[in-house]
């Protein structure tokens, strides 16, 4: 029988709450459900890792060098929290991780009735970590969660989700099985990208420099960050280096990245200095733009859109994803319950909000 282990927020509480255990309908495997903050996973960084390889849908910024770096350096990585679904119990030597899904935390008085899966600017895919061979019997686990305190919701939405990815089907198909209504709305319209005028050939002074090893990788992101900086970003005030925390959280994460190769950082030199640069994440099938530069002396060159067009032109069977180019790709997958709700149930769910508000308040103060 699946189970769910529901634990408080410890920085609300103050203490190590104890968990609470209530049944839900029963899947290919038993699968019990742990409700963790996400700055406190370093401790299963191993089952974590493990199960990234066995992931239906590999997903970098889930990972623990990702998001362990988010949940150190940035505010908003600190409130999620994250669903482990396990397979065995606290122990066992066999034990495994089936299931890795971040959320926004249901600890408010006024939630939204929903369970929300975590999205963030920084985070470009949506999709969580499930074991390839038992990705549905997890998400049928994960939406018959109703008894939880913090879990009340009535149905599920992940957001920037690919939407002809490997987990759309056995979402739905958990959908049908828990009587669920499935909405899916693309993220919005893609962004026509700057078309370069002509790519500049690979000339005397010309060159591409690829840090792909962890000392070129610190020492480029290094130039990418400078390089930001004494841009229009910079002048605004908004470029990484000027803010601690997103430096801190840009340094941790890509060294990090670069001990599993999924981290790349590519330099266009002009007699030896750099004009453009752009960070890249991600394995072999495909790499995310993540951050780029250019230098606003050379902007007649168009080196950003040179650089990126070289990149695209050398590696034609690995595609470089634009998170705005390629908004169209992914959506939102909002489940929701088929039958509409009665004032009855509108009242009763807004007591239960004000129940949930009360406890809360009360162990925010020790009570």
């Amino acid at each position: 029988m699946n189970q769910l282990v529901a634990m408080k927020d410890p920085a609300r509480s103050g203490r190590r709450p104890a968990g609470k255990a209530v049944s839900t309908a029963s899947g290919e495997v038993p699968i019990a459900i742990e409700i963790r903050p996400l700055s406190a996973c370093e401790a299963i960084r191993d089952e974590w890792t493990d199960l990234a390889g066995r992931a239906l849908a590999p997903n970098l910024f889930f990972e623990p060098d990702f998001a362990l770096a988010a949940a150190q350096h940035l505010v908003a990585f600190r409130q999620a929290v994250v669903l482990l679904a396990w397979q065995g119990s606290a122990g066992e030597p066999n034990r495994r991780l089936l299931g890795l899904i971040p959320c926004f935390p249901r600890n408010g008085l006024f939630v939204p009735d929903e369970l929300i899966g975590f999205s963030n600017e920084h985070v470009l895919d949506g999709a969580p970590l499930l074991d390839a061979r038992h990705a549905e019997a997890v998400v049928t686990a994960v939406l018959g969660l109703r008894q939880g305190w913090n879990l009340d919701g009535r149905g599920f939405v992940l957001r920037r989700l690919a939407l002809d990815g490997p987990l759309v089907g056995p979402i739905l198909r958990a959908a049908e099985t828990r009587g669920l209504s499935v909405a899916l709305r693309p993220a919005g319209p893609a962004r026509a990208g700057r078309a370069p005028a002509a790519v500049l050939p690979l000339t005397a002074g010309l060159t591409i420099r690829e840090a792909t090893t962890r000392a070129d990788i610190r020492d480029a992101v290094e130039i990418l960050l400078a390089l930001e900086a004494s841009g229009p970003r910079g002048r605004a005030g908004t470029a990484t280096l000027q803010d601690t925390r997103e430096v801190g959280f840009l340094r941790a994460m890509t060294r990090g990245l670069a001990r599993t190769r999924q981290c790349r950082l590519a330099l266009l030199m002009l007699d030896g200095e750099p004009i453009a640069a752009a960070l890249l994440l991600g394995r072999a099938r495909r790499s995310f733009l993540y951050l780029t530069a250019e230098s606003e002396a050379h902007a007649g060159l168009d080196p950003l859109n040179t650089l990126l067009a070289l990149l695209r032109k050398g590696t034609p069977n690995r595609p470089i994803l634009d998170w705005l180019a390629s908004a169209d790709q992914f959506g939102e997958l909002r489940l929701v319950p088929q039958a509409a709700l009665c004032p009855r149930d509108l009242a009763g769910r807004a007591r239960e909000a004000l129940r949930r508000g009360l406890r809360l308040g009360r162990a925010a103060y020790g009570g």
